[in-house]
């Protein structure tokens, strides 16, 4: 029993020991696992963010088939399928007979617009899609050659980040991503524009640091925003003593669409071409109503 007891009496610090030491391994694990999960989500965030803001203002081809004759004038006309065209575009029908026409309305599997000549049942309806002038909303007041600091960045175009990109979604999708400073968060939400209302964000980034996320716009001499800066940092959700270990992350973007487009501004603007650069879809106004 004597022995016995000398045993137990070395063993219970030496267990003691152990237990602290696992303790401590099992928190720096946590630590360092938050920490790795942190970086992870924010990076992933940061790209998703980077890739759809540069597609701001997008707007990819088109082409499709009437399936009845057209005649002259003002009219509604069936194609095999209107997805992918929206009221603004400017189309080219008939290559036999052709003639660019500006859509003024579109429906499930019919577009309506005003024919100065008829054509045949089954010709060709093609869209050559120009890039939006507007494919990123600047905030009310902002003018040329300027840059300024927002909470919420607002735009369209053929985002290829959409919830149903893997379907091969061909309708324009209107896109939000929001600083939520309250929640530390920011938010993502993904709507298209055959939709009338908003769907609901989620969140993208989460984990940042109080007021340390940054959105910049930037525009050019026409008051096109052709870039943006995103600064963000995150914590661990794990403390360190008193503090977080911490990562900053930054992304410059150029939005190639809203280059292109105001370079096809200026070329018509200096040599008086016909404007066929398609209007902001007014169903982005009726989205953006919905999130203010």
């Amino acid at each position: 029993m004597t022995e016995l007891l000398v045993c137990v009496m070395i063993l219970i610090p030496v267990m003691g020991a152990a237990v602290s030491l696992f303790r401590i391994g099992a928190n720096e694990q946590a630590t360092e696992q938050g920490s790795i999960d942190v970086v992870q989500e924010a990076r992933a965030g940061l790209e998703l963010m980077t890739t759809e803001i540069a597609q701001a203002g997008s707007h990819r081809d088109k082409v499709t088939t009437t399936t009845g004759a057209v005649g002259s004038g003002a009219q509604s006309v069936g194609v095999q399928s209107a997805a992918g065209f929206t009221a603004g575009d400017w189309v080219d029908i008939d290559p036999s007979n052709p003639e660019t026409v500006q859509l003024t309305s579109v429906g499930t599997n019919s577009i309506s617009a005003n024919f100065d000549s008829s054509h045949d049942s089954g010709v060709t309806v093609c869209l050559f899609a120009k890039p939006y002038v507007q494919g990123v909303i600047p905030p009310s007041g902002m003018g040329a050659n300027a840059s300024t600091n927002v909470t919420t960045i607002r735009f369209f175009g053929d985002i290829s980040g959409n919830t149903n990109s893997s379907s091969g979604d061909p309708n324009l999708h209107y896109v939000e991503y929001v600083y939520d400073s309250n929640n530390n968060t920011i938010t993502r939400s993904a709507t298209p524009l055959t939709q009338s209302t908003k769907n609901a964000p989620v969140a993208l980034i989460r984990n940042i640091k109080p007021n340390s996320a940054q959105f910049t716009l930037n525009t050019n001499r026409l008051g096109v925003v052709t870039s943006a800066n995103i600064a963000v940092t995150v914590q661990n959700t794990v403390r360190t003593g008193s503090s977080r270990q911490e990562m900053q992350l930054a992304s410059r973007i150029l939005i190639p669409s809203a280059v292109a487009a105001s370079n096809l501004v200026e070329e018509m603007q200096y040599y008086h071409a016909i404007d066929h650069i398609p209007p902001t879809p007014s169903n982005v106004a009726t989205l953006m109503a919905t999130s203010e």
